[in-house]
């Protein structure tokens, strides 16, 4: 005799709990991503001073506050979207 097969009700909820988490690990691996992106083009744009050295001008800490703040942004957007979609 075969055992009793699990309703497709009681999978469903498992599923979504498995989308979601997976929706806010791929938003977390897209905010480090990007955060990781501004860093290189702020680098390559000569910005920053080496490293343990003070960052001499307010425009250049600005920038470099805004540009990371963006990708906190888009990233969260992104994990928001991703999240959304999931469900």
């Amino acid at each position: 005799m075969r055992p009793p097969a699990a309703s497709a009700i009681a999978i469903v909820p498992a599923l979504y709990w498995l989308r979601g988490l997976v929706a806010a690990l791929a938003g977390f691996i897209a905010v480090l991503t990007l955060a990781l992106l501004a860093d290189q083009l702020l680098r390559s744009l000569g910005l920053p001073p080496p490293a343990a050295q003070p960052m001499p001008e307010l425009g250049r800490q600005a920038l470099a506050a805004w540009l990371r703040a963006g990708c906190l942004l888009l990233g969260g957007l992104l994990a928001r979207a991703a999240i959304a979609r999931a469900r």
